[in-house]
């Protein structure tokens, strides 16, 4: 039996280290072992997998030289204790100190995982890293048909594409009432899940602010999975869900208001819940308003670049009128989840160490 180290980059959110999990819940029970530089990392306990954390440069506070040594010793240690059959790093800035592990463990194979939707002209660097794995990976996206970054550019016969990758499918969903108990939710009336990073509920120049006006207006709850947000002063119905993974329980929401990133998109399109996008445009990689942009084009779900200037409150009533039809529409284009696939082509690479 084949053993995988999963290596998750310090994204500015959960993406990398969930995708990683995603593959994991796909391969036999042992021997799989994860390693993140995510201060997130303990969530990995739950899915009864060993974890390791390792600080990343900038919480560090070393220089970037002094840091990739520490990193490049660290993950030589990991390697050697290990002794995984491939390490699968899933980021879009594979990390010099890498290749130097990699190399002083010449038995494991690597592979690298990376999502697509570069902004144009950026990080095209990175590509030339790609000669530092066995293999690429790459997990679709759904909105594929808008991506312009350089690896949309990389020929089908460099990489091993699959279709977009989500931890759960919806057929693992919770029903609504025990997804709604397991959160703490009330039980009737109905929920929207606001998701659109930090934010101020009481400000509706904000984007979480006018959100949950909107929202509260019409008599929907709003949930929020920062406690910052939740805790702050407020009159309409307001609560903080903390749960991993969140998308286990989407039956809890009938609406969901969230930024465009790639987890946040798929989950919501796959999992049948009507959706506003809106884009996080001050991302360094992750083209948001392209993805967004195309959800909207093909009739999956609504976007907009703000929710502020009175924009919210037509928006949700739109949403309300005709999200049913966006998210079966969104459904009915999906390829189906990508996942067992990687964790498929993860084991042949593996197999051949």
């Amino acid at each position: 039996m084949s053993s995988v180290l999963l290596l998750s980059s310090n994204g500015a959110g959960m993406g990398h280290l969930t995708r990683l999990l995603a593959y994991a819940r796909r391969m036999p029970d042992d021997h799989r072992h994860v390693v993140s530089l995510s201060q997130a990392v303990p969530v990995v306990s739950a899915e009864g997998l060993p974890w390791e954390y390792l600080v990343s440069q900038g919480s560090s506070g070393l220089r970037p030289a002094a840091w990739r040594r520490l990193f490049a010793d660290q993950l030589a240690e990991i390697l050697d204790r290990v002794d995984p059959d491939v390490l699968v790093f899933d980021g879009t800035h594979p990390y010099s100190g890498l290749d130097a592990a990699l190399a002083s463990h010449p038995r494991t194979r690597a592979v690298w995982s990376r999502r697509g939707m570069w902004r144009p002209g950026r990080n095209t660097d990175q590509l030339e890293k790609g000669a530092w794995f066995d293999a690429v990976l790459e997990p679709g996206d759904l909105c594929a048909a808008a991506d312009r970054g350089a690896t949309a550019q990389v020929p089908d016969t460099e990489v091993v594409r699959v279709p977009p990758v989500t931890l759960v499918d919806a057929d693992q969903l919770q029903e609504r009432d025990a997804a709604r108990a397991a959160l703490g939710l009330p039980e009737h009336g109905p929920l929207a899940l606001v998701s659109l990073g930090a934010g101020n509920i009481n400000d509706t120049g904000d984007e979480v602010g006018a959100a949950a006006a909107a929202l509260t207006e019409r008599g929907i709850g709003v949930c929020v999975t920062a406690p910052a947000i939740a805790e702050n002063a407020y009159s309409g119905d307001v609560h903080l869900v903390r749960h991993f993974p969140l998308s286990e329980h989407y039956r809890a929401f009938d609406l969901v208001i969230a930024a465009a990133g790639y987890n946040s998109v798929h989950e919501s399109l796959r999992l049948g819940v009507p959706t506003i996008l809106v884009p996080n445009r001050h991302t360094s990689l992750d083209d948001q308003e392209g993805r967004a942009d195309e959800a909207a084009r093909r009739g999956w779900a609504l976007s907009a670049p703000t929710l502020t200037g009175g924009r919210a409150g037509a928006l949700v009533g739109e949403l309300l009128d005709h999200g049913t039809e966006l998210a079966e529409a969104a459904r009915a284009a999906d390829p189906g989840n990508g996942a067992a696939a990687a964790a498929a082509a993860i084991l042949d690479v593996a197999s051949a160490a």
